[in-house]
Protein backbone atom coordinates (compact mmCIF):
# COMPACT_ATOMS: atom_id res chain seq x y z
CA UNK A 1 0.00 0.00 0.00
CA UNK A 2 2.82 2.33 0.84
CA UNK A 3 4.63 1.57 -2.42
CA UNK A 4 1.47 2.32 -4.36
CA UNK A 5 1.02 5.63 -2.52
CA UNK A 6 4.65 6.60 -3.22
CA UNK A 7 4.24 5.77 -6.91
CA UNK A 8 1.11 7.94 -7.10
CA UNK A 9 2.92 10.88 -5.49
CA UNK A 10 5.89 10.55 -7.86
CA UNK A 11 3.56 10.33 -10.87
CA UNK A 12 1.65 13.43 -9.74
CA UNK A 13 4.92 15.33 -9.33
CA UNK A 14 6.02 14.42 -12.88
CA UNK A 15 2.62 15.35 -14.32
CA UNK A 16 2.61 18.66 -12.47
CA UNK A 17 6.08 19.53 -13.81
CA UNK A 18 5.12 18.68 -17.40
CA UNK A 19 1.74 20.42 -17.18
CA UNK A 20 3.30 23.52 -15.68
CA UNK A 21 5.96 23.92 -18.36
CA UNK A 22 4.08 26.49 -20.46
CA UNK A 23 3.06 28.55 -17.45
CA UNK A 24 6.43 28.43 -15.74
CA UNK A 25 8.31 29.30 -18.90
CA UNK A 26 6.67 32.71 -18.66
CA UNK A 27 8.77 33.40 -15.59
CA UNK A 28 11.81 33.70 -17.91
CA UNK A 29 11.46 37.06 -19.65
CA UNK A 30 15.09 37.60 -20.63
CA UNK A 31 15.87 37.36 -24.35
CA UNK A 32 18.56 38.08 -26.95
CA UNK A 33 17.94 39.51 -30.38
CA UNK A 34 20.38 40.76 -32.98
CA UNK A 35 21.68 40.70 -36.53
CA UNK A 36 24.56 38.75 -38.10
CA UNK A 37 26.58 40.82 -40.63
CA UNK A 38 29.88 40.67 -42.51
CA UNK A 39 32.64 43.31 -42.18
CA UNK A 40 30.97 45.47 -44.86
CA UNK A 41 27.67 45.56 -42.93
CA UNK A 42 25.82 43.22 -45.29
CA UNK A 43 23.50 40.81 -43.51
CA UNK A 44 24.46 37.13 -43.26
CA UNK A 45 21.53 34.77 -43.57
CA UNK A 46 21.64 31.06 -42.72
CA UNK A 47 24.26 31.46 -39.99
CA UNK A 48 24.03 28.85 -37.24
CA UNK A 49 23.98 30.30 -33.72
CA UNK A 50 24.38 28.03 -30.68
CA UNK A 51 23.68 29.53 -27.24
CA UNK A 52 25.09 27.47 -24.37
CA UNK A 53 24.58 27.82 -20.63
CA UNK A 54 27.86 26.33 -19.30
CA UNK A 55 26.42 26.01 -15.78
CA UNK A 56 23.69 23.57 -16.84
CA UNK A 57 24.82 22.34 -20.26
CA UNK A 58 21.63 23.63 -21.88
CA UNK A 59 21.99 24.47 -25.61
CA UNK A 60 19.68 26.32 -27.96
CA UNK A 61 20.28 26.55 -31.72
CA UNK A 62 18.93 29.24 -34.02
CA UNK A 63 19.49 30.18 -37.68
CA UNK A 64 19.63 33.78 -38.85
CA UNK A 65 16.80 34.60 -41.25
CA UNK A 66 16.96 36.31 -44.65
CA UNK A 67 17.55 39.64 -42.91
CA UNK A 68 20.30 38.19 -40.71
CA UNK A 69 18.05 38.45 -37.64
CA UNK A 70 18.10 35.89 -34.82
CA UNK A 71 16.59 35.70 -31.35
CA UNK A 72 16.67 33.53 -28.22
CA UNK A 73 13.71 33.78 -25.85
CA UNK A 74 12.81 32.65 -22.31
CA UNK A 75 16.38 32.74 -21.02
CA UNK A 76 17.33 32.38 -17.38
CA UNK A 77 18.52 35.80 -16.23
CA UNK A 78 20.85 34.18 -13.71
CA UNK A 79 22.98 32.55 -16.42
CA UNK A 80 26.19 33.65 -18.13
CA UNK A 81 26.08 32.31 -21.70
CA UNK A 82 28.43 31.39 -24.54
CA UNK A 83 27.37 32.12 -28.12
CA UNK A 84 28.95 30.28 -31.08
CA UNK A 85 28.25 31.64 -34.59
CA UNK A 86 29.16 29.65 -37.76
CA UNK A 87 28.65 30.11 -41.49
CA UNK A 88 30.44 28.54 -44.44
CA UNK A 89 32.96 31.01 -45.86
CA UNK A 90 33.36 32.84 -42.55
CA UNK A 91 35.52 32.31 -39.50
CA UNK A 92 33.71 30.80 -36.53
CA UNK A 93 33.10 33.36 -33.80
CA UNK A 94 32.67 32.59 -30.11
CA UNK A 95 31.36 35.17 -27.66
CA UNK A 96 32.17 33.95 -24.15
CA UNK A 97 30.78 35.15 -20.79
CA UNK A 98 27.76 36.91 -22.27
CA UNK A 99 25.93 38.69 -19.42
CA UNK A 100 22.36 39.89 -19.90
CA UNK A 101 20.13 42.53 -18.39
CA UNK A 102 17.45 40.42 -16.66
CA UNK A 103 13.73 40.39 -17.48
CA UNK A 104 13.95 42.16 -20.84
CA UNK A 105 15.24 41.96 -24.41
CA UNK A 106 19.01 42.32 -24.95
CA UNK A 107 20.67 43.44 -28.18
CA UNK A 108 23.65 41.42 -29.42
CA UNK A 109 24.89 41.97 -32.98
CA UNK A 110 27.58 39.70 -34.44
CA UNK A 111 30.11 40.53 -37.17
CA UNK A 112 31.65 37.50 -38.96
CA UNK A 113 35.06 37.78 -40.54
CA UNK A 114 35.65 36.23 -43.97
CA UNK A 115 37.96 33.23 -43.79
CA UNK A 116 38.24 29.51 -43.17
CA UNK A 117 35.51 28.08 -40.94
CA UNK A 118 38.16 26.09 -39.06
CA UNK A 119 39.48 29.38 -37.66
CA UNK A 120 37.75 30.52 -34.48
CA UNK A 121 37.70 34.09 -33.19
CA UNK A 122 37.16 34.17 -29.41
CA UNK A 123 35.77 37.31 -27.77
CA UNK A 124 35.48 37.81 -24.01
CA UNK A 125 32.05 39.44 -23.82
CA UNK A 126 32.39 40.12 -20.10
CA UNK A 127 34.61 43.09 -21.00
CA UNK A 128 31.62 44.63 -22.77
CA UNK A 129 29.05 46.13 -20.37
CA UNK A 130 25.47 44.91 -20.70
CA UNK A 131 23.74 47.97 -22.11
CA UNK A 132 19.99 48.38 -22.42
CA UNK A 133 19.47 49.46 -26.02
CA UNK A 134 16.20 47.60 -26.62
CA UNK A 135 13.87 49.53 -24.32
CA UNK A 136 13.31 53.09 -23.13
CA UNK A 137 13.07 52.12 -19.46
CA UNK A 138 15.25 53.58 -16.73
CA UNK A 139 16.49 50.77 -14.53
CA UNK A 140 19.29 49.45 -12.39
CA UNK A 141 20.35 45.88 -11.56
CA UNK A 142 21.79 44.82 -8.21
CA UNK A 143 23.90 41.74 -8.96
CA UNK A 144 24.58 38.67 -6.82
CA UNK A 145 28.10 39.97 -6.12
CA UNK A 146 26.72 43.28 -4.84
CA UNK A 147 24.06 41.54 -2.77
CA UNK A 148 26.71 39.45 -1.02
CA UNK A 149 29.18 42.27 -0.38
CA UNK A 150 27.13 45.42 0.18
CA UNK A 151 25.63 45.97 3.65
CA UNK A 152 21.85 45.62 3.85
CA UNK A 153 20.20 46.11 7.24
CA UNK A 154 18.61 42.85 8.41
CA UNK A 155 19.91 41.02 5.28
CA UNK A 156 17.00 42.54 3.37
CA UNK A 157 17.70 42.85 -0.38
CA UNK A 158 14.93 45.43 -0.81
CA UNK A 159 17.15 47.88 1.10
CA UNK A 160 19.48 47.88 -1.93
CA UNK A 161 16.81 49.28 -4.27
CA UNK A 162 18.09 52.78 -3.45
CA UNK A 163 21.10 52.01 -5.70
CA UNK A 164 18.95 52.24 -8.84
CA UNK A 165 18.70 55.49 -10.82
CA UNK A 166 15.51 57.35 -10.00
CA UNK A 167 15.18 55.83 -6.50
CA UNK A 168 15.57 58.09 -3.50
CA UNK A 169 16.22 57.07 0.11
CA UNK A 170 18.95 57.94 2.59
CA UNK A 171 19.05 54.38 4.00
CA UNK A 172 18.88 55.54 7.61
CA UNK A 173 17.48 53.45 10.44
CA UNK A 174 15.64 54.44 13.61
CA UNK A 175 17.43 54.62 16.95
CA UNK A 176 17.89 51.43 18.96
CA UNK A 177 18.08 49.20 15.88
CA UNK A 178 14.47 49.71 14.82
CA UNK A 179 13.09 50.32 11.36
CA UNK A 180 12.91 53.70 9.69
CA UNK A 181 9.58 54.97 8.35
CA UNK A 182 9.64 57.02 5.17
CA UNK A 183 7.94 60.44 5.39
CA UNK A 184 4.27 60.27 4.46
CA UNK A 185 3.95 56.54 5.17
CA UNK A 186 3.04 56.57 8.86
CA UNK A 187 -0.20 54.68 8.19
CA UNK A 188 1.53 52.18 5.92
CA UNK A 189 3.53 49.03 6.77
CA UNK A 190 7.07 49.75 7.86
CA UNK A 191 10.31 48.29 6.58
CA UNK A 192 12.09 45.35 8.14
CA UNK A 193 14.01 46.03 11.35
CA UNK A 194 17.15 44.46 12.75
CA UNK A 195 15.53 41.67 14.76
CA UNK A 196 12.74 41.03 12.24
CA UNK A 197 15.17 40.63 9.34
CA UNK A 198 13.35 39.43 6.24
CA UNK A 199 10.36 38.20 8.23
CA UNK A 200 8.14 41.28 8.25
CA UNK A 201 4.73 40.09 7.05
CA UNK A 202 4.30 43.20 4.90
CA UNK A 203 7.74 44.67 4.25
CA UNK A 204 7.59 48.18 2.79
CA UNK A 205 10.28 48.76 0.16
CA UNK A 206 12.24 51.80 1.33
CA UNK A 207 12.45 54.27 -1.53
CA UNK A 208 10.65 56.82 -3.65
CA UNK A 209 10.63 56.48 -7.43
CA UNK A 210 10.78 59.75 -9.35
CA UNK A 211 8.49 61.56 -6.91
CA UNK A 212 5.97 58.72 -6.53
CA UNK A 213 4.83 57.64 -3.10
CA UNK A 214 6.42 54.54 -1.59
CA UNK A 215 3.12 52.63 -1.77
CA UNK A 216 3.13 52.92 -5.59
CA UNK A 217 5.98 50.40 -5.89
CA UNK A 218 5.34 46.89 -7.23
CA UNK A 219 7.36 43.82 -6.21
CA UNK A 220 7.67 40.44 -7.98
CA UNK A 221 9.76 37.31 -7.47
CA UNK A 222 10.51 35.26 -10.60
CA UNK A 223 7.74 37.08 -12.45
CA UNK A 224 5.07 36.45 -9.78
CA UNK A 225 3.74 39.49 -7.91
CA UNK A 226 4.28 39.43 -4.14
CA UNK A 227 2.90 42.92 -3.53
CA UNK A 228 0.44 43.08 -0.65
CA UNK A 229 -3.21 43.14 -1.70
CA UNK A 230 -3.84 45.73 1.03
CA UNK A 231 -0.77 47.97 0.93
CA UNK A 232 1.01 48.87 -2.29
CA UNK A 233 4.77 49.07 -2.05
CA UNK A 234 4.95 46.26 0.53
CA UNK A 235 5.91 42.69 -0.30
CA UNK A 236 4.37 39.77 1.60
CA UNK A 237 7.51 37.69 0.96
CA UNK A 238 11.06 38.92 1.36
CA UNK A 239 13.53 36.30 0.11
CA UNK A 240 16.80 35.45 1.80
CA UNK A 241 19.85 37.16 0.32
CA UNK A 242 21.49 33.80 -0.35
CA UNK A 243 18.58 32.78 -2.60
CA UNK A 244 18.60 35.94 -4.76
CA UNK A 245 20.57 36.12 -7.99
CA UNK A 246 19.75 39.72 -8.86
CA UNK A 247 17.29 42.53 -8.23
CA UNK A 248 16.20 44.71 -11.13
CA UNK A 249 14.55 48.04 -10.32
CA UNK A 250 12.65 49.72 -13.17
CA UNK A 251 11.89 53.31 -12.22
CA UNK A 252 10.41 54.71 -15.44
CA UNK A 253 8.86 53.70 -18.79
CA UNK A 254 8.24 50.09 -17.82
CA UNK A 255 6.33 47.60 -19.96
CA UNK A 256 2.55 47.21 -19.89
CA UNK A 257 2.92 43.80 -18.21
CA UNK A 258 4.14 45.66 -15.10
CA UNK A 259 0.87 47.51 -14.65
CA UNK A 260 -1.16 48.38 -11.55
CA UNK A 261 1.60 50.48 -9.95
CA UNK A 262 2.90 53.87 -11.13
CA UNK A 263 6.13 53.78 -9.11
CA UNK A 264 9.15 51.50 -9.34
CA UNK A 265 8.93 47.85 -10.37
CA UNK A 266 11.19 45.69 -8.18
CA UNK A 267 11.87 42.42 -10.04
CA UNK A 268 13.70 39.76 -7.98
CA UNK A 269 15.22 36.70 -9.65
CA UNK A 270 15.99 33.56 -7.63
CA UNK A 271 19.06 31.38 -7.90
CA UNK A 272 18.83 27.83 -9.23
CA UNK A 273 20.96 24.72 -9.28
CA UNK A 274 23.71 23.98 -11.79
CA UNK A 275 25.89 21.03 -12.79
CA UNK A 276 28.23 21.84 -9.91
CA UNK A 277 27.33 21.57 -6.26
CA UNK A 278 27.61 24.86 -4.44
CA UNK A 279 26.40 26.24 -1.16
CA UNK A 280 26.86 28.76 1.61
CA UNK A 281 26.61 29.07 5.39
CA UNK A 282 26.38 32.15 7.58
CA UNK A 283 25.95 33.01 11.23
CA UNK A 284 25.63 36.42 12.84
CA UNK A 285 24.93 37.30 16.46
CA UNK A 286 23.65 40.60 17.82
CA UNK A 287 24.55 41.25 21.47
CA UNK A 288 23.73 44.52 23.31
CA UNK A 289 27.03 44.39 25.21
CA UNK A 290 28.88 44.75 21.89
CA UNK A 291 26.94 47.86 20.86
CA UNK A 292 28.02 51.42 21.62
CA UNK A 293 25.77 54.06 23.15
CA UNK A 294 24.86 56.94 20.89
CA UNK A 295 26.76 60.13 21.74
CA UNK A 296 24.01 62.51 20.65
CA UNK A 297 22.51 63.14 24.08
CA UNK A 298 25.50 64.73 25.81
CA UNK A 299 28.90 63.55 26.95
CA UNK A 300 28.68 60.64 29.39
CA UNK A 301 25.02 59.98 28.66
CA UNK A 302 24.27 56.27 28.42
CA UNK A 303 20.69 56.45 27.25
CA UNK A 304 20.33 54.99 23.75
CA UNK A 305 21.84 51.95 22.12
CA UNK A 306 20.65 48.95 20.11
CA UNK A 307 19.50 46.52 22.81
CA UNK A 308 18.25 43.90 20.37
CA UNK A 309 19.57 40.44 21.18
CA UNK A 310 19.19 37.78 18.53
CA UNK A 311 21.01 35.24 16.39
CA UNK A 312 20.59 34.97 12.63
CA UNK A 313 21.89 32.01 10.66
CA UNK A 314 21.20 29.88 7.62
CA UNK A 315 22.62 28.55 4.40
CA UNK A 316 21.97 27.33 0.88
CA UNK A 317 22.83 24.38 -1.34
CA UNK A 318 22.34 23.80 -5.06
CA UNK A 319 23.37 21.21 -7.60
CA UNK A 320 22.27 18.58 -10.10
CA UNK A 321 19.75 15.84 -9.44
CA UNK A 322 20.26 14.50 -12.97
CA UNK A 323 23.24 16.16 -14.67
CA UNK A 324 22.30 18.35 -17.65
CA UNK A 325 18.63 17.56 -16.98
CA UNK A 326 17.25 18.36 -13.52
CA UNK A 327 18.64 20.78 -10.94
CA UNK A 328 17.63 21.82 -7.44
CA UNK A 329 18.37 24.71 -5.11
CA UNK A 330 17.43 25.05 -1.44
CA UNK A 331 17.89 27.92 0.99
CA UNK A 332 17.10 28.27 4.70
CA UNK A 333 17.36 31.26 7.03
CA UNK A 334 16.16 31.80 10.59
CA UNK A 335 16.20 34.40 13.36
CA UNK A 336 16.13 33.35 17.03
CA UNK A 337 15.32 36.14 19.48
CA UNK A 338 15.13 35.18 23.18
CA UNK A 339 12.78 37.38 25.16
CA UNK A 340 12.95 38.11 28.88
CA UNK A 341 11.17 35.62 31.13
CA UNK A 342 7.88 37.28 32.00
CA UNK A 343 6.55 36.45 35.50
CA UNK A 344 2.87 36.90 36.35
CA UNK A 345 -0.14 35.30 37.97
CA UNK A 346 -3.39 33.92 36.64
CA UNK A 347 -6.25 31.48 37.22
CA UNK A 348 -5.93 28.30 35.15
CA UNK A 349 -7.41 24.82 35.14
CA UNK A 350 -5.48 22.18 37.10
CA UNK A 351 -4.15 18.79 35.93
CA UNK A 352 -6.65 17.14 38.32
CA UNK A 353 -9.52 18.90 36.54
CA UNK A 354 -8.21 17.95 33.10
CA UNK A 355 -8.06 14.29 34.18
CA UNK A 356 -11.81 14.29 34.90
CA UNK A 357 -12.78 14.59 31.22
CA UNK A 358 -14.31 11.32 29.99
CA UNK A 359 -13.02 9.48 26.93
CA UNK A 360 -14.63 10.50 23.66
CA UNK A 361 -15.29 14.27 23.67
CA UNK A 362 -12.90 16.52 21.75
CA UNK A 363 -12.01 18.23 25.04
CA UNK A 364 -10.11 15.07 26.03
CA UNK A 365 -7.74 15.45 23.08
CA UNK A 366 -7.34 19.16 23.61
CA UNK A 367 -6.65 19.02 27.33
CA UNK A 368 -4.22 16.15 26.88
CA UNK A 369 -2.21 17.85 24.15
CA UNK A 370 1.50 18.21 25.09
CA UNK A 371 2.29 21.75 26.19
CA UNK A 372 -1.34 22.62 26.89
CA UNK A 373 -0.71 23.09 30.61
CA UNK A 374 0.41 26.43 32.00
CA UNK A 375 4.14 26.90 32.62
CA UNK A 376 4.25 27.87 36.29
CA UNK A 377 6.53 28.35 39.26
CA UNK A 378 3.95 27.24 41.82
CA UNK A 379 0.75 28.50 43.45
CA UNK A 380 -0.03 31.93 44.82
CA UNK A 381 -0.26 31.28 48.61
CA UNK A 382 -3.36 31.75 50.76
CA UNK A 383 -5.91 31.99 47.93
CA UNK A 384 -9.58 31.42 48.77
CA UNK A 385 -12.90 31.49 46.95
CA UNK A 386 -13.10 35.17 47.78
CA UNK A 387 -9.82 35.75 45.87
CA UNK A 388 -11.65 34.70 42.72
CA UNK A 389 -14.84 36.63 43.54
CA UNK A 390 -16.78 33.44 44.42
CA UNK A 391 -18.82 32.50 47.49
CA UNK A 392 -17.41 29.88 49.82
CA UNK A 393 -19.78 26.90 50.14
CA UNK A 394 -22.19 28.29 47.55
CA UNK A 395 -20.48 28.09 44.18
CA UNK A 396 -16.94 27.39 45.34
CA UNK A 397 -14.99 25.38 47.92
CA UNK A 398 -11.39 26.09 48.96
CA UNK A 399 -9.49 22.79 48.79
CA UNK A 400 -5.87 21.69 48.82
CA UNK A 401 -4.23 22.80 45.56
CA UNK A 402 -6.85 25.34 44.49
CA UNK A 403 -10.59 25.84 44.29
CA UNK A 404 -13.35 23.33 43.58
CA UNK A 405 -16.18 24.64 41.43
CA UNK A 406 -18.28 21.49 41.27
CA UNK A 407 -18.26 17.91 40.06
CA UNK A 408 -18.81 16.35 36.63
CA UNK A 409 -22.41 16.18 35.42
CA UNK A 410 -24.12 12.88 35.99
CA UNK A 411 -26.82 13.59 33.40
CA UNK A 412 -24.61 12.47 30.52
CA UNK A 413 -22.08 13.91 28.09
CA UNK A 414 -23.43 16.80 26.05
CA UNK A 415 -26.28 17.71 28.41
CA UNK A 416 -26.55 21.11 30.06
CA UNK A 417 -26.25 21.93 33.74
CA UNK A 418 -29.83 22.37 34.95
CA UNK A 419 -28.54 24.25 37.97
CA UNK A 420 -27.72 27.26 35.75
CA UNK A 421 -29.68 30.39 36.70
CA UNK A 422 -27.60 33.25 35.30
CA UNK A 423 -24.12 33.87 33.86
CA UNK A 424 -22.85 34.64 37.38
CA UNK A 425 -24.21 31.32 38.67
CA UNK A 426 -23.66 28.71 35.96
CA UNK A 427 -24.22 25.72 38.19
CA UNK A 428 -21.91 23.25 39.92
CA UNK A 429 -22.47 20.06 37.92
CA UNK A 430 -23.59 16.83 39.56
CA UNK A 431 -27.22 16.11 38.89
CA UNK A 432 -27.88 19.73 38.06
CA UNK A 433 -29.57 20.55 41.37
CA UNK A 434 -27.81 23.90 41.62
CA UNK A 435 -25.12 25.33 43.86
CA UNK A 436 -25.69 25.86 47.58
CA UNK A 437 -28.62 23.39 47.71
CA UNK A 438 -28.88 20.37 50.03
CA UNK A 439 -26.51 17.75 48.65
CA UNK A 440 -24.54 20.45 46.78
CA UNK A 441 -22.31 18.90 44.11
CA UNK A 442 -19.21 20.74 45.31
CA UNK A 443 -16.32 18.28 45.64
CA UNK A 444 -12.73 18.06 46.82
CA UNK A 445 -10.86 18.11 43.50
CA UNK A 446 -9.02 21.39 42.77
CA UNK A 447 -10.53 22.58 39.48
CA UNK A 448 -8.74 25.91 39.14
CA UNK A 449 -5.74 27.47 40.87
CA UNK A 450 -4.00 30.83 40.98
CA UNK A 451 -0.60 30.05 39.43
CA UNK A 452 2.62 32.04 39.38
CA UNK A 453 3.22 31.93 35.62
CA UNK A 454 6.52 31.87 33.75
CA UNK A 455 6.79 32.83 30.10
CA UNK A 456 10.34 32.26 28.78
CA UNK A 457 9.71 32.72 25.04
CA UNK A 458 12.00 32.65 22.05
CA UNK A 459 10.76 34.23 18.84
CA UNK A 460 11.74 31.94 15.99
CA UNK A 461 11.21 33.00 12.38
CA UNK A 462 12.11 30.83 9.40
CA UNK A 463 12.25 31.23 5.64
CA UNK A 464 12.84 28.45 3.13
CA UNK A 465 13.29 28.69 -0.64
CA UNK A 466 13.22 25.64 -2.89
CA UNK A 467 13.66 25.69 -6.67
CA UNK A 468 13.39 22.69 -8.99
CA UNK A 469 14.49 23.27 -12.60
CA UNK A 470 14.67 20.96 -15.60
CA UNK A 471 15.86 21.29 -19.21
CA UNK A 472 14.10 22.70 -21.17
CA UNK A 473 13.56 25.00 -18.24
CA UNK A 474 10.19 24.70 -16.56
CA UNK A 475 10.77 25.94 -13.06
CA UNK A 476 8.98 25.41 -9.78
CA UNK A 477 9.80 27.81 -6.96
CA UNK A 478 8.60 27.76 -3.36
CA UNK A 479 9.25 30.46 -0.78
CA UNK A 480 7.82 29.68 2.63
CA UNK A 481 8.25 32.11 5.51
CA UNK A 482 6.95 31.16 8.95
CA UNK A 483 6.95 32.57 12.46
CA UNK A 484 6.66 30.73 15.75
CA UNK A 485 7.20 31.00 19.47
CA UNK A 486 9.03 28.49 21.63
Amino acid sequence: MRRSSLAVHVALLIVSIVASTALLQAQYRTSIQGVVTDPTGAVVSGATLTLTNPATGEKQVRTSDSDGVFNFNALAAAAIFRLDVEKTGFQKKTLDKVELVPDQANALNVVLEIGAQATTVNVDASSLPALDTESASVNGVVTDNEIQHLPSFGRDVTKLTQLAPGMFNDGSQAGGGGQYTLPGTQSQPTSSGGATGIFATENLVQGYSNGNQAQNTGVSIDGISTTSAVWGGATVITPSEDSVNDVKIVTNSYDAEDGRFTGAQVQITSKSGTNNYHGSLFFTTHQPNLNAYQPFFGVGTRSVRDNSKFNQFGGSVGGPIWKNKIFAFFNYETVREPNANSIGTGWYDTPQFDALTPAGPIATSYLGFPGNGVVNLGLVPNTTCGSAGLLEGVNCATVAGGLNLGTPLTTGVGTQDLGWTEPGNPGCGGAGTGCGTPGSPLGTTPDIADYITSNPTTLMQRSTTAVLMSMPPPRIGLVSPSTGFL
